[in-house]
């Protein structure tokens, strides 16, 4: 179905959920398109997906599929509406990627998230987890010590454990 706004679809998606024997507040919503579809299969060895949470007036996060093509450029396999960050609904959406395209990414790129982790496991049980580098450097970063913390830090424990003589 198309719509004219976000308020129109949202009010069928709570319609659809509500028919459907589920709780809104539980469920997502995904969306792809055969353009997405398409880039999945030529380009979906390696998958990144990241919950960007944004509050908005639906109290849904935005989680966008996403690799690299042949250019090395961003191509897009879809994205999902998301009504919490529970493993439970995370799993429930790695199955509705599963269902939509068939087949699980080689390679899952995210945030460090337990919760998506947990999913991963769960339910890509064929595809290796990979910890986004950014994550990783910008959480590096803000616990990484100067130079001079360092020397002070070490120079503590050297004295804690008694070791100031020992080679």
């Amino acid at each position: 179905m198309t719509f004219d706004d976000m308020d129109h679809a949202y009010f069928h998606y709570c319609k659809y959920a509500v028919a459907a024997g589920f709780s809104v507040r539980k469920v997502g919503l995904f969306w792809a398109d055969a353009k997405s579809m398409r880039n999945y299969k030529v380009f979906g060895v390696i998958m990144s997906f990241d919950a960007m949470y944004h509050p908005n007036r639906y109290s849904m996060v935005l989680v966008p599929f996403a690799g690299i093509d042949n250019h090395n450029n961003n191509v897009s396999f879809g994205a999902v509406l998301l009504a919490s960050e529970m493993a439970e609904t995370y799993k429930w959406l790695l199955r509705c990627f599963l269902k939509l395209f068939g087949k699980q990414p080689d390679v899952v790129v995210t945030d460090q998230d337990p919760t998506m982790k947990k999913a991963i496991d769960e339910v890509f049980t064929g595809s290796r987890h990979w910890l986004c580098m950014w994550h990783v450097m910008h959480k590096f970063s803000n616990k990484s010590l100067t130079p001079d913390e360092f020397e002070e830090d070490w120079h503590s424990v050297i004295e804690y454990f008694e070791l100031t003589n020992n080679n």
